[in-house]
């Protein structure tokens, strides 16, 4: 049986990259720089994103088989290197992920005028865990649901 091949659109990966760069805990920060912000982000997108991005689809070529970051690493450095690199990028989304949430869900209580759930452990720990599991489900459903979630929330 064939497998079925499953595609973003241009839109729909531009938005993930998006998301990626535009994290809640940057935001503030943003509107605070005001418009000067759209050249920031036009001169990161030109010199860090696009190269990355180039640099990127030219290593897929060169090394089509499954692996990303890993099998790049290994083939230029070595296995040990490559689960270093591997390692590195796991803890990093380790590390970041909870940080992010704990700050969105701080920043829901007093969106909703409940700032005393924001030192709650209980609360915070809840909403972490709500939305790991909401992306999950997500995830289990496709990668266009996947793609027209992370559009929409870009978007909002």
């Amino acid at each position: 049986m064939e497998k079925q091949k499953h595609y973003l659109s241009m839109f729909a990966l531009a938005m993930l990259n998006v998301a990626a760069v535009m994290s809640l805990r940057g935001l503030p920060m943003m509107a605070d720089t005001g418009l000067k912000m759209i050249f920031y982000l036009l001169f990161a997108s030109f010199f860090f994103l696009i190269p990355c991005a180039l640099i990127s689809a030219e290593l897929a070529t060169g090394w089509p088989e499954a692996g990303g970051v890993y099998r790049w690493v290994k083939e230029a450095f070595g296995s040990r290197w490559g689960f270093v690199a591997i390692w590195l990028q796991w803890i990093q989304n380790v590390v970041w992920y909870p940080i992010v949430l704990a700050f969105a869900a701080a920043s829901l209580a007093y969106f909703f005028k409940v700032p005393k759930l924001a030192n709650n452990h209980w609360y915070t720990a809840g909403v972490i865990l709500a939305v790991y599991w909401a992306a999950t489900f997500l995830t289990f459903r496709g990668l266009k649901v996947a793609g027209a979630v992370t559009m929409f929330s870009v978007l909002l």
